[in-house]
């Protein structure tokens, strides 16, 4: 079920989207459903990113295991493939 939500912009924002809605042949609701979307599949994916880190930081500090950045330098120079082995601080 879909839910109508407000959102206040100032004159100067309404009439630029107005613009680019004439512009587009688009509906301003559909300039701001789709700005909406994108941020939030953007934001999705930054927390996505921060999540993977903690974990890979979390099994560091329990393991003391690391890949060199000269060592995924060169795996990615490579075409990717297998990891290269981990080193232990």
């Amino acid at each position: 079920m879909a839910i109508a939500v407000s959102v206040k912009l100032s004159d100067e924002e309404k009439s630029r989207f107005a613009a680019v809605a004439k512009k587009t042949k688009r509906s301003a609701h559909f300039l701001m459903r789709e700005a909406f979307l994108e941020y939030l599949s953007r934001a999705e994916q930054r927390l996505a990113f921060a999540d993977e880190a903690e974990v890979a930081l979390k099994d560091y500090q329990n393991t003391g295991r690391y890949i060199s950045n000269e060592a995924m330098k060169h795996w990615a120079e490579a075409g990717g493939g297998e990891l290269p082995p981990a080193e232990k601080a």
